[in-house]
Order: C-alpha cells, then sequence, then structure tokens
C-alpha cells in the first residue's frame, strides 16, 4: 500500500507490504545497494493511526540527484522483494 501525498510534496514515499515487514524490505534492498529504510521515523503515533503499529513502513525519496537507473534499481529490487515468498 502507498501512503503519499507526493504529487503536492517531495516525492517521499512510505510503502507497507501485505504479510510482509517493511524491515525484511529494507534489509533485502540494502543488500543491493538500494537505501530506503524502515522505521516510524520518529512518528510512532501517527504510525500507530495509520495501523501501521510501531514499526511504521518503507521510506522511498527521490532527490534532484536521482536519476533514471536510480529509479529503475528500486523498481526492480522491490519487485524482486516481493516475487521473493517471506521467509
Amino acid at each position: 500500500m502507498l501512503h503519499s501525498r507526493a504529487a503536492n510534496r517531495t516525492p517521499t514515499l512510505l510503502l507497507t507490504f501485505q504479510d510482509r515487514d517493511s524491515q525484511d524490505a529494507y534489509e533485502f534492498l540494502a543488500a543491493r545497494n538500494i537505501n530506503a529504510p524502515a522505521s516510524s521515523f520518529y512518528a510512532v503515533e501517527a504510525s500507530r493511526w495509520l495501523g501501521l503499529g510501531d514499526t511504521g513502513g518503507l521510506r522511498v525519496g527521490l532527490a534532484p540527484y536521482s536519476n533514471t537507473a536510480d529509479v529503475d534499481r528500486l523498481l526492480t529490487g522491490l519487485e524482486e522483494f516481493l516475487a521473493d515468498p517471506p521467509p
């Protein structure tokens, strides 16, 4: 599920995955040199209000220096993570 208002703000997305832990996604992507941290990001109350508990979600952000290759690596990494069955 995507939790964002990116059309109106800096393109930073909070992602969650049905039946998958955001920390597992972070570790999977980190092993592929993709930096997308997982946490509640010091907003535990908001995380709980969204139904994400204390662990929150996966934060993905783009910056002026991000390029097409960065986005492609991220999307490929997410696709591989979701295709890999949970442990």
